[in-house]
């Protein structure tokens, strides 16, 4: 590939903001085309839609049913199997990990602080924010310590409807971008952010997590969840894993390419051990800390 091909890229690579030498995968899909970086291995759609686009034509709530229906159609076993897993895994399991995790993180911030203060929580891309909800009324309930949950969506529907089902408790949802609706908030007014199944959807991912740092609290915590692409199961399952939607997914991470993401925006990766990121599972974690 010619560097004069690079130059005429529309898509800067997400882990450095800057062009860079990129190849074609296999796994592009009609006009949606995902390459890889040859510096940094970043693999990431080279043309996603714009914001606008992303309200409207590929708002989340459109686009996870139209998949579903999708994978049930081409693949009615493995669906099947899949929904299954996760039915008997939400009936044994009291508390999903994002909730164990964030009621861990907010032990460890009120353990290092011996504060009694409220806990600021944010969570970026948050959806309907049901587990805003849970995480607030659990850690209140158990710890008796108030946390102040803030969700910021950019679907003009959900964030309606979690700012309904945040207000009775306290909190309320942002609705905009995620770079916007952080800038919104004050500097060094964050206890936690969550960027749960997030940053595969964010463009400019890398402005997103500098903005992270920017408004967490000294010390605060940023739990981060993405899609393996360094999974087993994706280089097994190859275009049919799970990991690929097109084209609400622009950015696909290993462990690796994580990591770099993380500390290049000012963060430090404070955890992330080999269960996070085990090359079985088709989802990486990280735990950053400000």
């Amino acid at each position: 590939m010619q560097r004069s091909d690079i130059a005429q890229s529309p898509r800067e690579n997400p882990l450095t903001g800057t062009i860079t030498p990129v190849k074609e995968t296999p796994y592009s899909n009609g006009e949606w085309k995902i390459v890889e970086c040859q510096e940094t291995g970043m693999v990431f759609l080279e043309n996603p839609p714009d914001y606008s686009r992303l309200v409207e034509e590929f708002a989340w709530e459109k686009t996870y049913e139209e998949e579903s229906k999708r994978r049930r159609q081409e693949e009615p076993v493995v669906a099947f199997a899949s929904n299954l897993s996760k039915s008997l895994r939400r009936k044994f399991r009291k508390r999903e990990r994002i909730e164990k995790v964030a009621f861990e993180i907010l032990d460890r911030i009120v353990q290092e602080r011996a504060i009694a203060d409220d806990l600021a929580v944010v969570d970026v891309g948050c959806g309907t924010g049901e587990k805003l909800v849970r995480i607030s009324r659990f850690y209140e309930a158990v710890r008796e310590t108030r946390v102040r949950p803030i969700g910021i969506e950019i679907s003009a529907q959900l964030a309606k409807e979690t700012d309904q089902r945040l207000a009775p408790i306290g909190g309320n949802c942002i609705h905009s971008s995620a770079i916007e609706g952080l800038a919104s908030l004050e500097d060094g007014s964050a206890d936690l952010v969550i960027l749960c199944s997030y940053l595969e959807h964010e463009v400019r991912p890398l402005e997103v997590l500098e903005n992270v740092s920017l408004k967490l609290k000294k010390g605060g915590y940023a739990i981060v969840k993405v899609p393996n692409y360094g999974s087993w199961n994706r280089r097994l399952r190859q275009q049919r894993w799970c990991g690929f939607r097109y084209p609400d997914h622009v950015n696909y991470f290993t462990p690796q390419t994580l990591v770099r993401i993380i500390e290049t925006s000012g963060l430090k990766v404070w955890r992330m051990n080999l269960r996070d990121c085990l090359p079985t599972n088709d989802n990486v974690w990280a735990i950053a800390r400000r």
